[in-house]
């Protein structure tokens, strides 16, 4: 196992060019466009959980400093739930397709609600052991990234922190003169410097207290992270209580999907309009953070992937496109291929 794992870390741009490859022409086979398609989806799913397991095996490769030459023991030796969340989700789509083909498609959504319970199970934990931190990719990744040093909630916090001792900068100089000659008396001539005495022993260490403002802040952060996680689930759970061509599935997981997201912005961008307080700063999120946002933001384009909006909307006017373009030589059959590959999509959505 060990020379395995040396060998994909040394050859892992290669590896990752040919599992693309492999990822994407299981896309082009002709059983995934027809009535059988649990074999391509297998072969997919294998496909991924390689990737899954190579990203992870260079993830966790030792670090060896080039001056020291020290291993840098790994930084979490608990349990691998980000490994274990992106397992579940590469076998998703195969446990949802294998009870549509042997349960029926009205009574596959129980197998498909215990799925999503188990991811919604994993990322509330991956949540808790992070801090209480944002999840990035769904959990997936680490959320590593420190907050900028600009922040206005770290300054805040610093300078509310009990017992602190103000930097120098923020000194007057009278008291920075103060302490360099307080510094300096040690070299002086010893006639002119006085017998030590017994120096009481130090302070204990001061414990850091979070400032009362960001206490709400941070309530209002997890609130809105537990409703992004829980929306899959609730989302599913509609669909096996009202079918997945009611608007109430739909409308449901968009409200939370809104409620979520202005609950984040809110309390990272404008606190001080939330909480009716202006002395409350604005945090400013890392740049893995501002990513995760983002993706956010792309992955509501879905809800035009998603039924009943997708059967009244969505395909029509993609009928309309395949219509226009389809005398068009070349471009007719690549319009043709791209409506079967976004109604598959959709079906997955």
């Amino acid at each position: 196992m060990e020379a395995y794992k040396e060998w994909v870390r040394r050859n892992r741009l290669w590896l990752s060019s040919i599992e693309s490859l492999a990822n994407t022409m299981t896309w082009f086979l002709p059983e995934r466009l027809t009535s059988s398609e649990l074999a391509p989806e297998a072969l997919s799913t294998m496909v991924g959980l390689v990737t899954v397991m190579n990203e992870h095996i260079v993830a966790t490769a030792p670090e060896i400093s080039s001056t020291e030459f020290q291993v840098r023991p790994p930084e979490d030796p608990t349990f691998p739930w980000p490994l274990l969340l992106s397992v579940v989700k590469e076998v998703e789509v195969l446990v949802e397709m294998s009870s549509e083909h042997f349960l029926g498609r009205d009574q596959k959504w129980t197998p498909v609600a215990v799925v999503e319970a188990l991811k919604a199970f994993m990322r509330l934990l991956v949540l808790h052991k992070s801090g209480y931190k944002m999840l990035i990719d769904g959990g997936e990744t680490l959320n590593r990234e420190e907050k900028p040093e600009s922040s206005h909630c770290d300054v805040l916090g610093k300078s509310q922190i009990r017992g602190a001792t103000p930097s120098s900068s923020n000194q007057p100089r009278a008291i920075q003169a103060m302490n360099k000659y307080r510094n300096n008396v040690g070299t002086r001539p010893s006639w002119l410097v006085a017998k030590p005495v017994a120096t009481p022993p130090p302070p204990p260490p001061t414990q850091h207290f979070e400032p009362k403002s960001s206490a709400p802040i941070r309530k209002f952060k997890i609130l809105g992270e537990v409703l992004l996680i829980l929306r899959p689930f609730l989302y599913v759970m509609m669909i096996r209580r009202h079918g997945l061509r009611s608007w109430r599935p739909w409308l449901s997981a968009l409200a939370i999907d809104a409620t979520g997201m202005a609950i984040l912005y809110g309390s990272t961008l404008f606190p001080d309009y939330v909480f009716g307080n202006k002395s409350i700063p604005r945090c400013v999120p890392s740049k893995q953070e501002k990513n995760e946002i983002t993706r956010r933001q792309v992955l509501w384009a879905l809800y035009l992937m998603r039924s009943p909006f997708f059967d009244l909307y969505t395909h029509r006017r993609l009928e309309r496109v395949e219509k226009t373009l389809k005398p068009v030589p070349l471009f007719g059959s690549l319009a043709g291929k791209a409506v079967e590959l976004i109604q598959e999509l959709s079906s997955a959505c």
